[in-house]
């Protein structure tokens, strides 16, 4: 099943914000999660996991809590208090804002560039059951949130897919994911990870932020090359290598590239997350 979509429009300063950017795929999970693999196969590409810290008035501060590949499960999870639960309405799970339910025209110049729809889904690429293979394990779990397009390609980079003598205007994609999440009063945001074989936890908000509600943090998932010079390469090849079509790989000649009108020079257009959902 596809993610929930929703109308709601994301918060983009939301207490607390989940930034997916580089190569991972997001698609559906059980109990209305969101599974991100992450992208583990080329020697290019570094994840790390990091916690921003924004105050009012004050630069913000970094927090790194992982850099290098994950070797279990990386949980965001909302935990509520026995409070929150008792007052609060049942948690949607992950949603998709997709502000209309009208087909999604890429070439519309009036589409909320905040839609889910401006990303690649391998899905409709593909077929409807492809998914990624150990390449993208250990996989980030989040169990809450909108997720929507917080960063789109430029007009002017007319990017298409290209397979065969078959040629796809995007017109737009996008080039970073997001999940805006709301967190109730008194509880907590964990994130849960392992580290040496040794368990590691983080929780938001901090102990010394709890009385300052004007607090956000942003959480960034990231996993992309470092950025010096424009580089011209394909992040659709590197998906191909962790996508698979009911156990195997997916052949070249069903294989899709990208081209764009003019190149792009650093990071004006970075590797992409997808995802995997229709």
């Amino acid at each position: 099943m596809p993610f929930a979509p929703t109308t709601t429009r994301p918060a983009t300063n939301a207490s607390v914000t989940i930034k997916f950017a580089g190569l991972m795929l997001l698609k559906p999970g059980a109990g209305n999660s969101c599974e991100i693999g992450i992208h583990r196969l080329s020697d290019t590409h570094s994840f790390q996991a990091m916690v921003i810290v924004s105050k009012p008035d004050r630069a913000p501060s970094l927090i790194r809590l992982l850099t290098g590949p994950l070797t279990g499960s990386f949980g965001i999870s909302i935990t509520p208090t026995a409070a929150t639960t008792a007052t609060a309405a049942p948690d949607p799970g992950v949603q998709a804002f997709t502000p209309t339910t009208t087909a999604f025209d890429r070439s519309r110049e009036d589409n909320d560039e905040l839609d889910i729809r401006w990303a690649l889904d391998m899905r409709q690429m593909q077929a409807s059951d492809v998914d990624f293979n150990a390449g993208a394990r250990p996989i980030a779990r989040l169990n809450t949130g909108i997720l929507y397009t917080s960063n789109l390609t430029r007009r002017e980079l007319n990017p298409e897919l290209v397979r065969g003598t078959i040629r796809r205007p995007l017109h737009r994609f996008s080039a970073d994911l997001a999940a805006a999440i709301h967190l109730p009063d008194r509880s907590r945001l964990e994130l849960t990870w392992d580290e040496g074989g040794e368990p590691r936890e983080f929780r938001l908000p901090r102990r010394v932020d709890r009385h300052d509600p004007e607090t956000t943090y942003t959480v960034v998932l990231l996993n992309d090359p470092p950025i010096t010079t424009a580089a011209a390469h394909d992040e659709l090849a590197y998906y191909y290598e962790v996508l698979e079509h009911r156990g195997a790989s997916i052949s070249g000649p069903d294989r899709y590239t990208m081209a764009f009108t003019s190149g792009p020079t650093t990071d004006e257009i970075p590797c992409m997350p997808v995802m995997i959902n229709s």
